[in-house]
């Protein structure tokens, strides 16, 4: 009746059916019911900006969420797949309330950890009150079926760059040479526990002339336990902190359409020992300065924590589409679900031709490893395995790059001082792609992942100690080496050679308004993929922010 050919295509269908599109409906379906329903939620994402200081490239509660996870005082916490919306770290804080209220192991010495709560206590007040956990803290805060914030922070900022200048991890940002105005606010609306908005438009001003945009801004829909974010916001999906192999926030905002679970979720049955689960998968538009121009990007991240101590991840991104392409919506589902060696995926001539990228990661945190090395109190171990389709291997993946690293807290015994160190490596297949994509995985002439490019390398480090409750001292220094991701000239251009450190600042002035200071210089050679092209990059930077 059928023909081999016939039946090989009946089986590999098969196969993507039960191993990829079944375990997505099984998420769906029980992701609907495993949640609690709240009256009033804010589902805003907490933001991948620096608001206010005491952190980099994102904002502070990220930083703090991971030193209470790290500590033990959350379980099986997920805190790899970012953003993470308000209601999603309010639940990490409520754990760890409850293990201090039931004074769950010996923290008595961690005043530190109980001066980071309760900044997180204050920040997420309304959320854990909807919860029903109260504090001293919150005890007024009351949740608000109509929550209106038409203006949450105000930021004013100044920057001083003796060169034109992008700096990494900054939404894609360029600096004029001279000085650099710009003013920033954002906003956040909810109504019940189904939709929220969010908004933040920025104004720059140098010698170059003027301008604003929206920078991030999005309306999300909450039905149970499954969300739909439309609009402009940013990815960081994996551990790494300074780079990812599939999304971070180098590149401006996507616009974008996403849709996954609102919070982490239990299987039933004995599949509830996988632990919580997190879900999500988006689609978004690239810009038109490339070849071929306005393609679409996509991706999915599942990542489950089986342990307090593990956090697994792994992650798909797909470059596809296109001006040009004869690419129709009923190519999509195809794109989503085919595997790296379906039919069409490397012929130039298929308008499936797509670029795709994996990802694999895992996290390991060791709470009081003071009992056996006196190096630090706590530690995560971290990695991220990333590679290309055009490799065909998903067991043996050939030339994989990646990101291992390490974060350690109360740093040789100095329960104020904390230190991170981690090394990247992407190798001459990653984040290019054929005569296709020409201009690589990137949106506004930057990389989407990790700004170390094509074949590219950083070893990065940061030390950081509280000098005071309301003042943050750090130190960062990087040795990286950047590869074009354009296909044509990946191996015949020089690698940009950069050597950076950074000093910064961060105060609280007061409970509403903080200081942000930073300073740094890069030595480049071959700069912007010139051979012998030497520069020195300074850039002060001046921050004030006041939150409502």
């Amino acid at each position: 009746m059928f023909n081999n050919q016939t039946t090989m295509f009946l089986r590999q269908r098969w196969k993507v059916w039960y191993l990829v599109i079944l375990p997505y409906l099984l998420f769906a379906v029980y992701s609907a019911v495993s949640i609690p329903p709240l009256q009033a939620g804010d589902r805003t994402n907490v933001p991948l900006k620096n608001w206010g200081g005491f952190s980099l490239f994102r904002s502070w509660v990220y930083d703090a969420l991971e030193k209470i996870v790290l500590a033990g005082l959350a379980d099986q916490a997920l805190l790899n797949t970012k953003p993470l919306s308000r209601m999603e770290a309010a639940r990490i804080v409520a754990q760890a309330i409850h293990k201090l209220e039931q004074d769950y192991g010996d923290y008595n010495d961690r005043n530190y950890l109980e001066d980071l709560l309760y900044k997180l206590i204050e920040e997420f007040g309304s959320e854990l009150a909807e919860m029903g956990v109260k504090t001293p803290l919150n005890y007024e805060a009351k949740p608000k079926f109509l929550n209106l914030k038409p203006v949450d922070n105000i930021q004013f900022g100044n920057a001083l760059a003796n060169n034109p200048q992008k700096p990494v991890n900054n939404f894609g940002r360029r600096f004029s040479e001279g000085i650099n105005t710009d003013f920033t606010f954002d906003g956040r609306n909810q109504l019940g526990d189904f939709l929220s908005l969010y908004y933040q438009p920025e104004f720059f001003l140098n010698k170059d002339g003027s301008q604003g945009r929206l920078q991030i801004g999005y309306a999300k829909l909450t039905l149970w336990n499954t969300e739909l974010e439309v609009g402009r916001d940013s990815l960081w999906w994996g551990p790494g902190y300074h780079g990812s192999m599939l999304f971070s926030n180098n590149a401006a905002p996507l616009d974008q359409v996403r849709l996954g679970s609102a919070e982490p979720f239990r299987l039933p049955w004995i599949f509830r020992h996988i632990g919580p689960i997190k879900a999500t998968t988006f689609v978004g538009k690239l810009d038109g300065n490339q070849t071929p121009s306005h393609p679409l990007v996509g991706g999915y991240r599942i990542s489950l924590a089986p342990s307090r101590f593990v956090e697994i991840g792994h992650g798909r991104a797909y470059q596809f589409a296109g001006d040009g392409r004869g690419y129709t919506i009923k190519d999509f589902p195809g794109t989503i679900f085919q595997t790296t060696t379906s039919e069409g995926v490397d012929d130039p001539d298929s308008n499936r031709n797509v670029n795709n990228l994996l990802s694999l990661d895992i996290t390991v945190r060791i709470p009081n490893v003071d009992r056996y090395i006196f190096i630090a109190r706590d530690i995560s171990l971290y990695g991220e395995m990333g590679w290309d389709d055009t490799q065909k291997g998903w067991i043996y993946p050939k030339q994989p790059g990646g990101i291992v690293g390490t974060y350690l807290t109360g740093f040789l015994g100095d329960p104020k001082l904390d230190f991170r160190l981690e090394y990247a490596k992407s190798t001459p297949i990653m984040f290019t792609h054929n005569n296709i994509y020409e201009n690589g995985f990137i949106y506004r002439d930057s990389v989407l992942s990790h700004f170390i490019g094509t074949d590219g390398s950083e070893l990065y480090a940061r030390l950081s100690r509280w000098i005071h409750e309301d003042i943050l001292l750090g130190f960062q220094a990087s040795r990286a080496e950047i590869g074009t991701t354009q296909h044509d000239l990946v191996g015949k251009l020089p690698h940009e050679k950069r050597y950076s450190f950074g000093l910064d600042v961060s105060y609280q002035v007061s409970d509403r308004s903080s200081i942000f200071l930073e300073y740094d210089f890069s030595r480049i050679t071959n700069h912007d993929f010139v051979s012998g092209e030497r520069e020195n990059n300074h850039l002060f930077r001046f921050e004030f922010t006041y939150s409502l």
